[in-house]
């Protein structure tokens, strides 16, 4: 479940979590293939015309969590202390132009990319977002995409709308485009 408010261009996310200390790799959203494959862009399916370019890619083999993304996801574990986490976040204006490589490089020290279980929860509960191909465009950068599955994970997760449908894909990482920017959260301070 997710829940979100919008003031002045900053958009709060709320995201329900279970976290999970036996895992390995720190925090890690337990069973997030599945809520990003089973249940969030199916609900973006059902709320809009709606394409996904990643149909049966999203795995563990083809996705993964930027490791900035994890660190600042720990520490916000940490510092809130529940399964609800709020998240300050902006919805890709901030780095609207960049590649994903540019924008984790210019990223805030207390600033994190948002991957494609984040962005597209934000998407379900903003249905004015991708609606015109004038919109903002969205890149994933909290995540990492390898489009053949050979562990080169070159590629991060976007949205993005044209004709007439919201369409869900990957592109290389290095790729900019104005039309284009990467949603990222913030650690509170």
């Amino acid at each position: 479940a997710v829940v979100g408010l919008r003031r002045r261009r900053v958009v709060i996310a709320v995201f329900v979590v279970v976290f999970d200390e036996r895992l390995k790799h720190g925090f890690q959203m337990l069973g997030r293939f599945d809520f990003i494959d089973l249940l969030v862009l199916p609900m973006l399916g059902k709320s809009r015309s709606f394409y996904n370019y990643c149909e049966g890619e999203i795995t563990p083999r083809q996705l993964r969590q930027h490791v900035r993304t994890l660190q600042a996801l720990e520490q916000i574990v940490e510092q809130q202390k529940g399964d609800i986490l709020i998240v300050p976040a902006q919805f890709g204006m901030g780095h609207r132009g960049r590649s994903v490589r540019r924008a984790r490089e210019c990223f805030k020290a207390n600033e994190f990319g948002l991957g494609a279980l984040a962005v597209g929860s934000m998407t379900l509960i903003h249905p004015e977002r991708y609606v015109r191909f004038e919109q903002l465009h969205t890149d994933c950068a909290g995540d990492e995409f390898a489009p053949y599955a050979f562990g080169d994970f070159s590629g991060s997760p976007v949205f993005h709308f044209n004709d007439d449908e919201l369409k869900f894909g990957a592109c290389d990482v290095s790729r900019a485009y104005a039309r284009y920017g990467s949603v990222s959260g913030f650690v509170p301070q």
